[in-house]
């Protein structure tokens, strides 16, 4: 069998670059289950608009803090 190793990064991240990352998804992720619920709910003018922009946010929020990141 093969012994895993995790490639250890070259240079980290900043700390704040990190954070704000991980505070952006989270926005993200709460204003996409917000645009969904304006899409669902009554009296809405194109409710289908706002629950795909709703669902591509959430999409956003967990693809971006996987950005920069691969398989090594």
């Amino acid at each position: 069998m093969s012994e895993f190793q995790v490639a250890k990064r070259v240079k980290q991240e900043p700390t704040v670059a990190v954070a704000a990352r991980v505070l952006l998804s989270f926005v993200l992720f709460l204003g996409g289950l917000v645009l969904v619920g304006v899409g669902t709910s009554d009296g809405g003018a194109v409710p289908w608009l706002w629950v795909v922009l709703g669902i591509l946010a959430v999409a956003l929020a967990f693809g971006l803090p996987m950005r920069g990141a691969s398989e090594r």
